[in-house]
Formats: C-alpha cells, structure tokens, sequence
C-alpha cells in the first residue's frame, strides 16, 4: 500500500520557528506553488467522476486527520492503478505540508511516476518531508547529495541524513551507512563503526548487511576471523534470499569451516544458487563432479558446469575448460580449443592458465611451437607468484641443450618455488649448493634445503638424508663435491 498513516503536518514544524509565511522562502514556494496548482483536464476526461466527488469531498475537509480512512481510500486508488488520482491527492496534501505524501510526491517525481522525472522536483519534496523526520526521505535525500542526483554533490550531507534515517531504525540507511565506513573511499575508514551499523541492519533482517557480516568474520576484516560466527550470518543472508551468501553457505558446508563438513547440504546451497544463475555455484558444482565430492566423478557434468561459469568470464572456469580440452577430460582431447580457453583465460589473468598455456608452446611440435612465447608467459606467471610456472623457468634455464641456458636464473627460479615449499625445487636448491651451481656452494644451506624437501615427503631427498634424517657429515660433503667436480672439469 502506497500511503502511510504516519502524517505530520510540515506547517506545525515550521510555525514553531518561523513567526510568519513572508519570512520564510520555502513556505512562500509551497504556498506560491498550491495556488497555482489546478486540476488537470485529464480528471474531466478520465471517466471517474465517482470516484472524483468523494476524494474532492475529504480534502475539503476542515479536520482531514479526523478519519484515517480517507488515506486508506487514497492508496487503494493508487494500487487500483488510479495513479494520476492518487498522485492529485498527494500533492494537494504535500502542499498543506504532511510529510509522508512529500515523500511520495518526491519518489514519484524521482522515478518519473505519472509525471515527467525530474530530481530538482524530487529533491526538494524530499528535503520538506526529510526536515519533518521522514526516514525514507532521510534516506533518499541522502542518495541524491552522494550521487549528485538533483542536487550537487556533498558527501557531508550525504552522510548527515543518511546519519539522520539510521537513527530513526531506517535499515537501508544504516547499510549505507555502514559501507560508507567500511570503504573509507569518502571518509576515513572506521571498520568498528560500519559493523555495528550493518548489525544493526541485520537486526531488522537486512539480507545486503547481513551478508556482508559474514564476508567481514570470514576475512577478518573489521574483527576477528570467526568462520562459526561467518556461517551464522551466511546462513541467515541465504534463507532470506542472498543469492551470493547461498554459495557461500555451501562452500562452507563442503569444508566445514564453521560447521560440520557436509556434502549433501553442500551441493544443495549451490543448486540454489545455481537456480538464480550464480556462476561461483556452477564452478563449485563442476568441481564436486570432477572430483566426485559428494556426487558421483562425472567429467562431462563438471565440464558442462564449467563451460556455464566460463561463458561468464570467470577466470578459473576459463582455465578448467581449456585444461579438460587439454587433457581430454569429459570430451575428445582438442589443443585447438583448448589454447583457445587458456587465451581467454590468460586475457582475464590466470596465473595457471599463462603456466599451461607456455607449456604447449614450449612442447608442442606444430603450430603452437613458440619457445619466446612460452618464455614470456612463464615469466609473467612466475612474477605473479605461480609456483608451477617458477619450476618450469627454473628447469628452463637449467637445460643443457637451452642456447640461453642460465644457471643464476635457474636457481633465482627455482628457489622462488622452493620458498612456496615444493620439494622438488627445495631438493634442486639443495643440490645446486652442494655443487656451487647458480650459486657459492654451501653446506649448512645444502643441508636445510635437503631437509625441507624430505620433509616434504620428496623420496630423493629422504633417500639422500638416509632412513632417520640425520645430519649430513662436512666431510662426507666435501668428498661429494670432490666427485662432482672432477666428473665435470
């Protein structure tokens, strides 16, 4: 129902501190305004002379809040589609100064409602309603000086009724509020305050705040990292219909972070979110199948959930579909297309996709033979941190029939990925200080690096350390790189 019974006269607001309508210009603009107003020809011609007289009877009316049900009589001709009616109401009681038809004359101006949309318009009618202590005025006036809506941009005055609605238990305005605090883009950050603010929006159920509790406990961003307090506030986000928060909820559910691992509930959050089309519930459901985690191992349903996710651009889905296309997982083994997603992939900055994509270029015997390129991918994988990609340069500059062959650059890149703790690439660093390779040679860092691969259940290097691990003997040391050198003068 569009009218509310809540009326407070703006005039008895302004009597109190305005000794009379010559001293004050926004009056004079209301009163100047209703004198000019006149009813339309479109009443004479609209066929509703019953309804017409009656309506015309109540705002004539000396005493209209005597009988509260002439606003019901208003928003039912408002929801019976007699909009320009019901707006006719409104505007002769915004003009007498009740706050809720100014709100509603406001929107309706706001969102060109029966009448040409203008914001000029909707700004003042909300700033009348606003000044009475309307929260929904508060609260839009507050989005019109922060987007510079019919008014020029003030994030001071933004935030001041925003401030205003959220006092007055408005949840939208305490969420908007609460985001401005969060972000610190146009004030400075306050993290205590923006969770309080969005707790209580989510008091009154706000599934927006609510899901950003949870997102804020997940990531300790604000508070403490709490998964069983961020299940909570998911939980409750995805019942009352926050499509992000359902999959959220069944990420949680298939790695029990603040709940009991479960799978069944799991892949049924991401079917829900899958039912309103979001694409991170298509790439967990393709990654149940391939793994065949709660499901049954199905390759061609995960690459059919992935290619979902993929047509939307998401990054990692990108790089599944060209690693099933690469490998023949699920479909008919296809380089072509499978260096077709890894492109689309690399384009949205898969790390994994620049490593794999390199990996073609550099073993391929046809077309996509391309060793500069592969290079050139490897590094820009290997410098955004992607460990595979580390190894592979590593192995790259260490290859003896390589004609840029590096042994610095190999052990630059192969202790990148031993410090991500690969025990392949920690043994090939402990082995590069036994033999002064790419390096000085060192025993106490020979020694460490041998562990940590050992460590890492790499068998080389548990055979090297022998069954109990023990330390390594400098001289047996010596002896070794004695043997080594001289087999290779």
């Amino acid at each position: 129902m569009l009218l509310r019974l809540l009326l407070v006269p703006f005039s008895l607001l302004l009597s109190s501190v305005i000794v009379s309508a010559e001293e004050d210009p926004i009056r004079l603009k209301v009163e100047k305004r209703y004198e000019q107003f006149q009813v339309s020809d479109w009443f004479t011609d609209s066929g509703l002379k019953s309804i017409l007289t009656p309506l015309m009877k109540v705002i004539n009316q000396e005493h209209i809040l005597e009988d509260e049900q002439q606003f019901y009589h208003a928003a039912d001709l408002y929801d019976a589609g007699q909009k320009q009616l019901a707006f006719y109401y409104m505007h002769h009681l915004a003009h007498l100064g009740y706050s809720v038809p100014q709100f509603y004359l406001g929107y309706m101006y706001n969102v060109g409602e029966v009448v040409e949309q203008n914001h000029e318009e909707a700004a003042y009618w909300y700033l009348l309603a606003a000044m009475s202590g309307d929260a929904d005025a508060q609260r839009n006036l507050g989005y019109m000086y922060y987007y510079g809506e019919g008014l020029a941009v003030d994030y001071d005055e933004a935030i001041y009724w925003f401030s205003q609605a959220s006092f007055n238990a408005d949840p939208d305005a305490q969420f908007e509020l609460a985001y401005i605090y969060d972000m610190g883009e146009v004030v400075a950050a306050d993290k205590f305050k923006a969770i309080e603010l969005y707790k209580m929006a989510s008091r009154a159920d706000h599934v927006k705040a609510t899901h950003f509790l949870g997102l804020s406990y997940r990531d300790g961003d604000g508070v403490e990292t709490d998964y069983a307090v961020a299940f909570q506030y998911f939980s409750k986000a995805a019942e009352l219909g926050h499509i992000a928060a359902m999959s959220e909820l069944g990420y949680f559910y298939l790695n029990g972070f603040g709940t009991e691992e479960d799978f069944d509930k799991a892949f049924e959050w991401f079917e829900k979110a899958k039912a309103q089309d979001d694409i991170n519930a298509y790439y967990n459901i393709a990654w149940m199948y391939e793994n065949g985690v709660g499901v049954k191992q199905d390759y061609e349903k995960a690459l059919e959930h992935y290619l979902v996710a993929a047509k939307a651009n998401d990054a990692d889905a990108l790089f599944q579909v060209g690693y099933f296309y690469a490998e023949g997982k699920g479909t008919k083994q296809d380089i072509r297309k499978a260096v077709y997603w890894y492109e689309r992939a690399v384009s949205h900055n898969s790390l994994s996709a620049m490593n794999n994509l390199a990996n073609i270029n550099y073993n391929d015997n046809g077309q996509w033979r391309d060793h500069s390129k592969a290079v050139e991918l490897w590094e820009k994988a290997a410098n955004g941190g992607h460990l595979l990609a580390q190894y592979n340069l590593g192995a790259y500059y260490e290859t003896d029939d390589n004609p840029t062959r590096d042994e610095q650059k190999a052990f630059h890149w192969y202790l990148k990925a031993a410090k991500q703790n690969d025990g392949e690439s920690q043994y090939k660093i402990a082995q590069m200080y036994l033999t002064g390779t790419g390096t000085d040679p060192s025993f106490e860092q020979y020694q460490y690096w041998l562990k940590q691969a050992a460590e890492n259940n790499y068998q080389p290097a548990k055979d090297e350390l022998g069954d109990e691990g023990e330390d390594l003997d400098p001289s047996v040391w010596e002896q070794v790189r004695t043997l080594i050198n001289n087999a290779n003068p």
